[in-house]
């Protein structure tokens, strides 16, 4: 994941600031003396110094996703900080502090990296990285300078918020199409009612409220194309639009509907 995150920085910021490739090299080793002393070309650095999981954005519960047409079920997928150093190095004082400003501007002008800069395996991951640059934490820098071996310059700290596919899939379950509701009576558990619930499908040309009705009771057409009314096996079901249809309910309980 790492790899592919520098990659699509890479891509990012080449497009957006842009860094042409004949002109501008991108780096991501770390700048300390010895590699400083072999940068020949302007060169932007983005060293990537910390990583860690971020638990303000984590979320909870199951989500669905399809692939290859299957549903499935997994966790939210993690979310993880990256902390990078991006500098700039040139031969001219002037040059690089004109190449650091350029990137800095388009980072504060973009809050995500857009979809078609993401890289690899990478492309498909939601929701797409953050970016920020940090604010100043009060820290010196010259400290963080001296454990690279290098000359203190200017930086900026940026912090790219990943989303992690894990690849933690499981198979779901088909979508419930009926449920049966069994009421016990109060003070006599051997007393108990059954009430059976059928989902089915409205049509494209059936809008939200059209009233669907059954022997056993009548329900409306959810904004979703959707409905779910009091009904058995063998009964009828009517969906009332400008033109009625009529139904009956199969033994698994679904009405399939046709040109859908």
């Amino acid at each position: 994941m790492l790899h592919l995150l520098d990659e699509t920085l890479e891509a990012f910021l080449r497009a957006e600031v842009p860094l042409p490739g004949r002109d501008v090299d991108v780096a991501f080793e770390a700048p300390d003396r010895d590699w400083g002393a072999g940068v020949t070309k302007p060169t932007v650095n983005l060293f990537l110094w910390d990583v860690r999981r971020n638990l303000e954005d984590r979320e909870h519960g199951v989500e669905m996703v399809e692939e290859n047409g299957q549903r499935l079920r997994r966790q939210p997928l993690p979310r993880v900080d990256c902390r990078y150093l991006v500098t700039a190095w040139t031969t001219e004082t002037r040059d690089e502090h004109a190449l650091l400003g350029s990137v800095l501007e388009t980072l504060l002008q973009h809050r995500e990296i857009n979809p078609e800069h993401l890289q690899g395996a990478y492309a498909p991951v939601r929701p797409l990285p953050s970016l920020a640059v940090a604010a100043a934490d009060g820290r010196d820098q010259s400290d963080f300078w001296s454990a690279l071996g290098g000359q203190l310059k200017p930086g900026l700290d940026v912090l790219v918020t990943a989303t992690v596919d894990t690849g933690a899939l499981a198979a779901a379950g088909p979508p419930v199409e009926r449920y049966d509701i069994v009421l016990a009576g109060v003070g006599d558990a051997d007393q108990h009612s059954r009430r059976g619930l059928v989902a089915g499908r409205a049509r494209d040309d059936e809008a939200e409220g059209t009233p669907v009705r059954t022997p056993r009771g009548s329900g409306t057409v959810s904004n979703e194309g959707a409905f779910l009314v009091p009904a058995e096996p063998g009964d009828e079901v009517v969906v009332e639009g400008d033109k009625p249809r009529r139904r009956k309910v199969p033994a698994k309980g679904h009405i399939k509907e046709r040109g859908r």
